[in-house]
């Protein structure tokens, strides 16, 4: 059987290498072929939610890898599901340690405020387009599901546990990257990043892939945090903190307007509570405090934010850009 590879193991073996299957095999157990015939990349290998697995182009959903069959003539394609340098993949593996850390107390957060069905209820209504497919990048819990009705949506988030909890919300779910989307050219009607294109290291690139997939005429649209505010000052600002974004706010309006795309705006009136509540989410404390353990972490978000106005404005931007259509 042909197993191809693109990144590192495409440095260690080569583009492409062949194990013998006889009869029929589990996936999982041909990887575990390749590991004993090449050991130099048994480590690289040690974690399979690191990697999107394709057979004969079809890809693998993570929950299929035990129990899919593959026979000799079958062609499997190994592409790891995180892009980028050492530095992005460093980010990036923080970024999905504290997102799986947040499966729990998201969706408990959620569930007492409905904060970001209101947030991807503000995008639908923004975004105003009909389609049958979407992309729904950095999907989290899968809360595009409740709101986008009548659309298949498949999702993609670089966090196993955020997966697992949107599985059931999604038609279809993967552990990937936004920077390297495990998709064909053209196959979306609509791509969207709700509340995650700023946690993105390269969202230039995320974006230029989302422009890739989707199909002409089709739309890319998202969300992303803007600051809290009470007349008109950055409260956070004024405590002498700052919420830390992986890919900055201002180069997200760039970034837009330079595509000739639209930006509006969303301001969500919350209560200090809220706000304490949010931040005490492992993934949000860790924009506030990084490099202290999640205990210490939600210490200082109790303690700091106590002094925050009882009242603030949450302020998102919203964004959509067309792909033109050049055949019309």
């Amino acid at each position: 059987m042909k197993i191809k590879f693109v990144g590192p193991l495409a440095s260690k073996l080569g583009k492409e290498v062949e194990i013998k299957v006889e009869g029929k095999m589990r996936v999982i157990d041909a990887i575990e072929e390749l590991k004993s015939k090449f050991p130099q990349i048994r480590d690289d290998l040690s974690d399979l939610n690191f990697y999107n697995i394709s057979i004969n182009g079809q890809l693998l959903r993570h929950d299929e890898i035990e129990e899919t069959l593959v026979e000799d003539k079958d062609e499997m394609v190994l592409i790891p599901a995180i892009a980028g340098g050492s530095k992005a993949v460093k980010i990036k593996k923080i970024i999905r340690k504290n997102f799986d850390a947040s499966r729990m107390s998201y969706s408990a957060f959620e569930e007492k405020y409905g904060f970001f069905k209101a947030l991807a209820k503000s995008l639908s209504d923004f975004l105003n387009a009909k389609g049958e497919s979407c992309l729904d990048v950095g999907c989290g819990t899968g809360i595009l599901g409740e709101v986008l009705t009548g659309w298949k949506i498949t999702g993609i988030d670089i966090s196993k546990e955020m997966v697992r909890e949107a599985s059931g919300k999604l038609e279809h779910v993967v552990v990937g990257d936004g920077e390297r989307l495990p998709f064909r050219d053209d196959s979306f009607d609509a791509v969207l990043f709700n509340a995650s294109i700023f946690l993105i290291p390269d969202a230039e690139k995320a974006l230029e892939e989302a422009f890739r997939v989707v199909k002409p005429g089709g739309i890319v649209a998202g969300s992303y945090i803007y600051g809290l505010y009470h007349r008109k000052k950055d409260v956070l600002e004024e405590l002498g903190l700052r919420h830390r974004e992986v890919f900055p706010r201002e180069r997200i309006d760039g970034m837009v307007r330079e595509r000739n795309g639209e930006i509006g705006e969303i301001v969500y009136e919350m209560k200090r509570e809220i706000v304490i509540d949010f931040y005490s989410i492992p993934a949000m404390s860790n924009a506030l405090f990084p490099g202290f353990d999640y205990q210490e972490r939600l210490r200082l978000v109790r303690e700091k934010l106590s002094e925050l106005p009882q009242k603030i404005e949450f302020v998102w931007k919203l964004f959509k850009i067309s792909r033109p259509d050049l055949t019309n």
